[in-house]
């Protein structure tokens, strides 16, 4: 027996074997029906895809044969690595290299072989597909070129599986940026629109009108950057796969009463008139991700008054059914060309002929990504000129067991105004909007600026409740919320973070965080969370 050479590259060889992972990995049909075309095309009871490490040969994919792998030094496939072509002993009892392998002596008795070497796109052999028979054989011309072509599907299957391996590894390289990408954008700007949001609404004190001009500018600015913030970020969930619908009860009433409001407020700066119609029950709930159907109605709402020219007619008509919620909206406005119209649900695209126009042009794009998400459709008819008309169709499930009494209002205080919180917040001035936004809900708060502070002070003092930002200095907010909650499984802690991407993350729960609030958050978000944790 000759015992087969070392190749003369077998340390890239090898590293463009292992660079695949898939030694030792569970066995795939991908590949078990290449082996089987192999062993019906050649006409062989057994077929491999045999790999050649350092020490063995192991079978990704077997017929005929029972054993997952062999040494290397008696492997017919450490041979035919050495070649291009396909490498054949028609009989083995006929060739000195073989004759007294224990592969032919025993079982399983190997009497003719035929491998085509698995030739990677750099050029390394890393095994082979081979046809085995117990009896003398000679592949004819179509057999050869058919083990040649199959060999090659391994090698695009194997190619495959390290893209797969590349995108999901560009893609978490990508989800890690965007995340602290979106902590470090939204943290100045929660600054920002939460201070002048409180400045807009103080009645403490009278600014002179310019003033008070230049704040809803600085109100207006942030909100809109925090817009297009919010916007790359939902594309970069959607296009990775990592958006989540997170479905409540809803009602319906209270619901789309809200929408009304927050419509003719948007409405109002351009003087438009809004006929707003809504067919539900009084006493309807439903089942729907409320943030996200908002969304959807208000960015279509948004697109249609940025399109009217003043003073003109929005109608919006909203049917909700036993099986179907259908939002109608219709502007006057500029329409949209025929030839356009394909493009309208496209990122990026703004195909409205009004160059003065502000947006990102992902507006849309999101609108119907979340459409389809929630297995509904979204349908536009325009003419240049004439105006347009959106048409969304979601299906739900309604429900009319709930009475009017049970709906609390979103900003009613049902909260214990004495309560005890914390804020962990590293940084300063995000502390004082924390302090602002609490002090307007009538409530006080301790402030830490690290987790290791918060972890100190709770070993001699108490809280009901912790809102933990997630990006602190030293051990973050899930390694703290983790030690707290083990210091005190009765501890409740509730995310208050710039980072959108944290939302969905399983390391919430396993970290002993029971909610999560965006940055910048609304005083109805810190009410509705207080109002849940600490009873009045």
């Amino acid at each position: 027996m000759k015992v087969a050479d070392i190749p003369s590259n077998e340390k890239y060889r090898l590293e463009a074997l292992y660079r695949y992972e898939v030694l030792d990995t569970d066995m795939e049909k991908v590949f078990d029906e290449l082996t089987e075309l192999a062993s019906e095309i050649c006409d062989t009871p057994i077929a491999l895809i045999s790999l050649i490490d350092a020490d063995r040969q192991w079978f990704k994919s077997k017929v005929g044969l029972s054993a997952d792998e062999t040494h290397r030094d008696i492997a017919f496939c450490a041979h035919a690595i050495h070649q291009e072509e396909v490498f054949e002993v028609s009989d083995t009892f006929l060739d000195e290299r073989f004759k007294d392998n224990p592969l032919v002596t025993e079982s399983p008795n190997i009497r003719s072989y035929a491998g085509a070497p698995l030739i990677t796109p750099e050029g390394f052999a890393i095994g082979t597909l081979c046809a085995i028979n117990d009896k003398p054989k000679k592949l004819n011309a179509h057999q050869i070129k058919a083990l040649e072509t199959l060999g090659k599907q391994v090698i695009t299957q194997l190619q495959l599986r390290l893209k797969i391996k590349e995108v999901e590894s560009a893609n978490e390289r990508k989800t890690d940026f965007l995340s602290n990408l979106s902590h470090e954008l939204r943290t100045p700007l929660n600054a920002i629109v939460s201070f002048s949001k409180l400045m807009i609404d103080d009645k403490t004190f009278d600014l002179p009108d310019k003033q008070k001009q230049y704040l809803k500018h600085l109100d207006y600015s942030g909100r809109r950057l925090l817009s297009l913030v919010n916007s790359v970020l939902d594309l970069n969930k959607i296009e990775s796969g990592n958006f989540t619908l997170e479905y409540t009860s809803i009602h319906a009433k209270t619901f789309f009463e809200s929408i009304h409001s927050i419509t003719k407020a948007l409405a109002a700066k351009k003087s438009l008139v809004v006929n707003f119609s809504c067919e539900t029950n009084e006493n309807e709930y439903f089942q729907a991700d409320e943030t996200r159907l908002s969304q959807i109605i208000l960015n279509l709402v948004s697109n249609a008054i940025k399109f009217s020219p003043n003073e003109q007619t929005i109608d919006i008509k909203i049917k909700l059914s036993s099986a179907n919620l259908i939002v109608a909206v219709r502007d006057e406005g500029i329409g949209i060309a025929k030839k356009d119209l394909h493009l309208i649900f496209e990122k990026f695209q703004q195909v409205r002929p009004n160059e003065n126009q502000e947006g990102s042009g992902l507006g849309l794009m999101i609108t119907k990504s979340l459409v389809e998400h929630m297995h509904g459709s979204i349908k536009l008819s325009s003419k240049l000129g004439q105006g347009s008309l959106f048409k969304v169709k979601l299906p739900v499930c309604t429900e009319n067991t709930f009475q009017q009494t049970d709906i609390p209002s979103q900003t009613q205080h049902t909260f214990n105004p004495n309560a005890k919180i914390l804020v962990v917040e590293d940084n300063l001035i995000n502390q004082e909007v924390a302090k602002a936004m609490f002090h307007t809900i009538g409530i006080s708060i301790s402030v830490c600026g690290s987790g290791e502070d918060a972890i100190k002070k709770l070993k001699s003092d108490y809280f009901d409740l912790i809102f933990m930002d997630l990006h602190l200095p030293g051990i973050d907010g899930f390694e703290t919320s983790k030690k707290i909650t083990s210091m005190d499984p009765n501890q409740k802690v509730v995310a208050l973070t710039a980072d959108v991407f944290s939302k969905a993350d399983s390391k919430l729960a396993r970290n002993g965080i029971q909610a999560y609030i965006s940055k910048p958050a609304s005083e109805s978000d810190l009410i509705s969370v207080l109002n849940k944790y600490c009873p009045n």
